[in-house]
C-alpha cells in the first residue's frame, strides 16, 4: 500500500445503521534479534491478498493450517499501513457520531505496544501523516485534534448536531485479577472501582468513580498516558509477576451534541503466566 495515502484527510461517510460488525485483523511481527541469533524458524506465513495466515504444525512438516481474517498484515507492514486500512475507517465513523472500539490482544512480546503506541520519541511535533514509527493511539490523537480544528468540519458538525463545541475527555483504567483500578489517581490510591450496568444504554456498563480529565491538545493526552503508565509500572513491582493477568484500557471520549465515545485500549491485553 502506498504510504502517501496516509496524507489523505479524513473522509466523510453517509449515515447508516449502527450495525457495524466486528472485524478481526492480524499483524505478524518480524523476528527479533534474539530469535534470529538462536536460529529460530518462522512457522507463520502471511498472504495479504487472500487475507490468510498459514501456520506450519511442525518445523519440518508439510502439513499446514490456514486461517482467514478480515485483514492481515505481514512482518514488513508499516505503521501507516495499519492506520490507513484499519483505523481511518473507524475514526470516520466516530466523527459521524458512532461509538467505536479498537481492541488489540496477544501474548506478551507479540508487538501490541508497538502497534498501539509505537516507538518512544522525545519529538512530538511530527505530523501524524508522516511519522513512520508512531502507533495507533498517538497518530489518531494528532489526526483527531487536527480534524476537529478544521473550519470545514465545524460547519459539518453544526449542520449535523446544531452544536459546534466539542469536549475530549480521557480516562485510563486497569483490570487486574478481575478488579478495576484508576491509573489517573494519586500514586498511593489503590481503591478498586465498582462496575454497574448502565441504566440508560442497554448492554453497556458504567465505572463509578472513574476520573475523567478534559484535554485540549495532544500534548496533554501524552502527559496523561505517561502518568498512567508510571502508576501501572509502580503497581507491577508491588505485585506478584507470576500468574499475572491484566488488561489496560485508555479511553478517549469525544462529545458534541449527543454523547459520542471514541474508545482506545492501551496497551491492550498482556497475559503473563
Amino acid at each position: 500500500m502506498d504510504v502517501d495515502s496516509a496524507k489523505k484527510p479524513v473522509k466523510r461517510i453517509p449515515e447508516k445503521e449502527k450495525n457495524q460488525h466486528i472485524q478481526v485483523v492480524v499483524r505478524a511481527r518480524p523476528m527479533n534479534f534474539t530469535e534470529k541469533k538462536c536460529g529460530a524458524v518462522n512457522l507463520v506465513s502471511v498472504v495479504p491478498d487472500r487475507r490468510e495466515i498459514i501456520v506450519k504444525e511442525k518445523i519440518n512438516a508439510t502439513s499446514t493450517r490456514t486461517f482467514t481474517f478480515d485483514k492481515v498484515f505481514g512482518p514488513s507492514s508499516k505503521q501507516t499501513d495499519v492506520y490507513d486500512e484499519v483505523v481511518v475507517p473507524i475514526l470516520e465513523e466516530v466523527l459521524m457520531g458512532y461509538s467505536c472500539t479498537i481492541f488489540a490482544y496477544g501474548q506478551t512480546g507479540t508487538g501490541k505496544t508497538f502497534t498501539m503506541e509505537g516507538e518512544k520519541s522525545c519529538e512530538r511535533n511530527f505530523s501524524w501523516k508522516d511519522d513512520p514509527s508512531s502507533g495507533i493511539i498517538p497518530r489518531t490523537l494528532h489526526n483527531l485534534f487536527e480534524t476537529l480544528g478544521e473550519q470545514d468540519y465545524y460547519i459539518e458538525i453544526i449542520s449535523k448536531f446544531q452544536q459546534a463545541d466539542f469536549t475530549i475527555r480521557v480516562s485510563f483504567v486497569e483490570l487486574y485479577n478481575e478488579e478495576l483500578f484508576d491509573l489517573l489517581t494519586g500514586p498511593d490510591d489503590a481503591q478498586r472501582l465498582p462496575l454497574f450496568d448502565d441504566p440508560i444504554r442497554k448492554g453497556s456498563v458504567v465505572i463509578r468513580g472513574l476520573e475523567e480529565v478534559i484535554v485540549r491538545s495532544k500534548e496533554e493526552v501524552y502527559e496523561i498516558m505517561e502518568r498512567g503508565a508510571r502508576k501501572r509500572q509502580t503497581a507491577a513491582t508491588l505485585l506478584n509477576a507470576q500468574s499475572r493477568l491484566e488488561f489496560s484500557e485508555f479511553l478517549m471520549m469525544v462529545e458534541w451534541g449527543p454523547l459520542n465515545h471514541l474508545t482506545w485500549n492501551y496497551p491492550i491485553a498482556d497475559c503473563n503466566k
